[in-house]
């Protein structure tokens, strides 16, 4: 509740009783306050600041919060606008003096609210200490809304101002109109919200003053559209320039009533604005010719006017005619020989000849339609419209065929049921078209996928799911060295072992097992220094080498050696590792003087010396 301390200003010494009784009243809280929003008797009432608002206030604490809502005349200083105010206390709507405990009820921008006696700086923000009325020789001082006239239309100053006020002046907004401005202090505007502190010119002393102007363009306030303010306007072109009013009325501000400056034309009508009627220069003036059946759209031919006498002209000129191919515009439509000798071919121009003939030139590269739903970038070529850019009718649905009609467009038909469609990643359904319709049918059995277990089943079920139940039958545990694996209750149990002869690689010099760490099980180490069987047929005695059988060296042998040309006798030999029998010291009687090696006698041809390391 408001606390200020009003003080009637009639420059006495002693306050009005109603102070007292005011003030008692207040010091009672249940008898000053009630439920928001509601108007019945002795109740509150809700008001809501509905017209300027205040970007900042200004002012001394003891005006408490009252100043929060004034009924569009004082600062909003919080996010809710809407405040309570008790009837008869300041900012209350009221009627007359009556209506307010201070006895004080004063002009608004909104409407009259209640207002409180004053000293000159003792008003809430927005609001000054004005002389409102006088008893005898007091004068009695209230805080009245600065801005209660602010951007109402208005015609001279003092349409801005109260008696005795002249701060206020009337602004030109141009062409729109004239609207209230308020007096401002540039250096700590107080300007409401919408409104900033501009120089201006005084239209009555052009002396250069600041004002709190509109940012935009001024709307009617309740007490303007209630009182049909109005404010001079204007229309201007070219031709001139006229006056009209702009009134707020219960739709807002009204356009201005100025008609649009014309041509002055002989019509006994001021088209111009100039105020002179008819005042047509003859030498070059022209007039229009009145309509007939030939005149298209309303549109005039025109003539030169060679009199003008009340208004009525007299004018010399072709009315309107058939179109011929004449290169004249004979039905006064701005056009000429129009459709005269169009073929209907985009690609060529169409014109007539001086002899009322027609031509038709060809054009190229320009711009045409083909008539084709199913082109989008046609040409004219030699003459002719040429479709090009064919348009794309895929529709990407693959139970539909999708094609192009020249008269309707792209056409999507039914693909024939079966047609192969989208998959839908499940492999126990079938992906196929119906009625134009991509369909998943459940293949029940079918293969699906396969969970890497050797003894389970992959089928799909009734439901589309992929199940793997339990099997029997052979598997593969993934030891080599087992063999007969199976199935049992959906797990592989392994067979017995693999036998000795399972790995065994034929070779006697290696040593033949299973190991189940290694991929195909079977391991195959040297047995070096194994005895075995060489290749060699004067020496099979063998012995075991990395893995190969190598003839064993220096083991006794048996060869032969001719004892003539037509016969061989055997001989001891000596093996050698390369699995050649070698004889090393023949026997006596195959000696003979003067050979080193065997001597052979080969009568009738002779003695025959063979060396010792060879075989004959």
């Amino acid at each position: 509740m408001s606390q200020f301390p009003p003080r009637l200003t009639k420059r006495a010494t002693t306050e009005p009783a109603w102070i007292a009784a005011f003030f008692a009243c207040c010091l009672s809280v249940a008898a000053c306050s009630s439920t928001p929003g509601t108007v019945d008797d002795g109740s509150n009432v809700d008001v809501k600041a509905d017209g300027l608002k205040f970007d900042s206030i200004s002012g001394s604490d003891a005006l408490s919060d009252v100043a929060d809502s004034v009924g569009g005349d004082a600062a909003d200083t919080s996010d809710d606008a809407t405040k309570t105010v008790l009837p008869g206390e300041f900012s209350a709507p009221c009627k007359d003096d009556g209506d307010c405990n201070s006895g004080l009820c004063v002009q608004a921008y909104s409407g009259k609210i209640c207002s409180h006696p004053c000293e000159t700086a003792a008003c809430e923000p927005g609001f000054s200490c004005q002389q409102v009325s006088s008893s005898g020789q007091d004068q009695i001082y209230a805080c009245v809304p600065k801005f209660k006239h602010l951007c109402e239309p208005c015609a001279e100053n003092k349409d801005c101002n109260d008696p005795g006020e002249t701060s206020n002046v009337c602004i030109s907004f141009a062409e729109v109109g004239s609207f209230c401005g308020a007096t401002c202090d540039p250096t700590e505007s107080d300007c409401p919200t919408g409104y900033s502190c501009q120089t201006v010119v005084n239209p009555a002393t052009g002396a250069k003053i600041s004002q709190c102007k509109h940012q935009g363009i001024c709307e009617c306030s309740p007490k303007a559209t209630q009182l049909g303010l109005s404010t001079k306007c204007w229309v201007k072109n070219e031709y001139g320039k006229c006056d009209g009013v702009r009134q707020c009325g219960v739709d807002g501000l009204a356009e201005c009533s100025a008609a649009v400056p014309n041509t002055e034309e002989c019509n006994g009508i001021d088209d111009d604005c100039n105020g002179q009627t008819d005042d047509i220069s003859m030498a070059n003036a022209v007039c229009k010719i009145p309509l007939n059946e030939f005149n298209l759209n309303g549109k005039y031919c025109y003539g030169k006017l060679t009199e003008c006498t009340n208004g009525v002209a007299k004018c010399e000129g072709k009315a309107a005619a058939p179109e011929a191919c004449n290169g004249l515009d004979d039905n006064c439509d701005g056009t000429t020989d129009e459709g005269l000798c169009e073929d209907g071919d985009p690609c060529t121009k169409d014109t007539c000849n001086t002899d009322g003939s027609c031509q038709h030139v060809q054009l190229g590269g320009m711009a045409c339609d083909d008539g084709s739903m199913c082109t989008q970038t046609d040409k004219c070529l030699s003459g002719k419209c040429v479709g090009g850019n064919n348009l794309n009718c895929d529709d990407n649905d693959p139970c539909t065929t999708d094609s192009c009609d020249p008269f309707v467009g792209c056409q999507h038909a039914k693909a024939p049921d079966g047609t192969e469609c989208t998959d839908d990643g499940n492999l126990c359904t079938l992906d196929q078209c119906k009625v134009g319709a991509c369909g998943h049918v459940i293949q029940a059995g079918a293969k699906c996928t396969d969970d890497g277990l050797p003894c389970t089943l992959d089928t799909c079920d009734a439901a589309g799911a992929c199940k793997h139940s339990p099997s029997n039958g052979p598997c593969e545990d993934g030891n080599p060295c087992t063999d007969g694996d199976s199935c049992i209750n959906g797990s592989c149990k392994s067979g017995p072992l693999k036998g000795a002869t399972a790995c065994d690689d034929g070779n006697p010099c290696t040593i033949d097992k299973c190991d189940p760490n290694q991929a195909g099980g079977c391991t195959h180490e040297n047995n070096d220094f194994a005895a075995c069987v060489s290749t060699s047929s004067k020496c099979p005695t063998g012995q075991c080498a990395a893995g190969v059988c190598y003839p064993q060296a220096n083991v006794t042998c048996m060869t032969t050696v001719k004892s003539s040309i037509c016969t061989s006798d055997p001989i001891a030999g000596v093996c050698t590792a390369a699995g050649d029998c070698v004889v090393t010291k023949p026997p006596s009687q195959y000696t003979c003087p003067g050979c080193n090696g065997i001597c052979l006698n080969c009568a009738p041809f002779g003695q025959l010396c063979l060396p010792l390391t060879g075989t004959p």
